[in-house]
């Protein structure tokens, strides 16, 4: 696929899983936290507002979930950018729906849109190192960096199969850095919403998409490191990679609305506590089994 059939690929991918996100959250779970109603129709006249940080957040929200969705596979030749760093790249360039949002609270300068921002620094903090370990489990075992080869290498057997202790593991983090119930707090009521609240017209209408987008890419990695994206029978390979996507959604969803919202607080205690040796010994475990000779030879 060359360098125009990539970008349209990607483009089209992010559009249709966006839109089909957004209508399963909705249908799902209530519309609180990242998921929350925006003022599309409205361009919101902030006094403190900076010029450029402001509309820049969404715009760099939208960029960094456009390029993530870039090396998702749905077929062995069916993606967008086929990069030999792929799992690398993705964790780096989606974390800048991350910085977008930042970028927007401060920007936006009120109150609640300003402690919106320190509060998603604290959450990326919490996040990413347990969630770059329920990477590294998958990557160990595949042996590749490839999104493409992630995915051959569970021909055999799927990684949940051999690593469900990863895989809940990426189910808890994925939700992190989705912003997903119960992670929250930087959107959350007691807020105001935080910068959701202070975003209007077509800014709001790129945020709106990069948000849902996350989740979208998020779980079609998941699927990809842990559920054997493509692979299946019978259907066409696009065709299992979005119905594993969506159901590993539905799950994370699911799930999510099972617990209580946790503030900023919690969510670095339960990192430093339980995350992250769960990912130390998830990793102690996947090189035990390589040394066994269990997994893709």
């Amino acid at each position: 696929m060359g360098i125009i059939g990539g970008a349209l690929f990607t483009l089209l991918t992010l559009m249709v899983g966006a839109a089909l996100t957004f209508f399963l959250e909705r249908t799902l779970t209530p519309a609180v936290g990242a998921a929350q109603s925006l003022k599309l129709s409205k361009d919101l006249q902030l006094a403190h507002a900076d010029r450029w940080m402001y509309p820049a957040g969404p715009v760099s929200a939208l960029f960094g979930v456009t390029v993530a969705a870039a090396v998702l596979p749905f077929g062995p030749s069916l993606i967008g950018a086929d990069l030999g760093i792929g799992a690398f790249y993705f964790i780096v360039v989606v974390d800048f729906v991350v910085l977008g949002v930042a970028l927007g609270g401060w920007g936006a300068g009120t109150r609640d849109a300003v402690e919106g921002f320190y509060r998603i620094t604290a959450q990326l903090v919490s996040y990413v190192v347990p969630l770059g370990l329920a990477y590294v489990g998958a990557l160990m075992m595949a042996a590749s960096l490839s999104t493409t080869q992630i995915v051959q290498a569970q021909r055999d057997v799927w990684f949940i199969v051999l690593q469900p202790l990863g895989f809940i593991l990426y189910l808890v983090t994925g939700l992190m850095q989705a912003y997903r119930a119960p992670f929250y707090e930087p959107f959350s009521e007691h807020l105001g919403g935080g910068m959701l609240s202070v975003i209007g017209d077509w800014k709001a209408l790129a945020l709106r998409i990069a948000m849902a987008g996350l989740l979208f890419v998020v779980s079609a990695m998941g699927a990809v490191l842990y559920l054997g994206g493509w692979l299946g029978p019978w259907l066409p390979p696009p065709v299992w990679m979005l119905l594993k996507t969506f159901a590993l959604m539905a799950l994370m969803l699911w799930l999510g609305r099972r617990f209580q919202p946790l503030s900023t607080a919690q969510m670095l205690s339960l990192a430093w506590r339980i995350l992250i040796p769960t990912g130390l010994l998830n990793v102690l475990i996947v090189g035990g089994l390589i040394l066994a000779g269990v997994g893709p030879q």
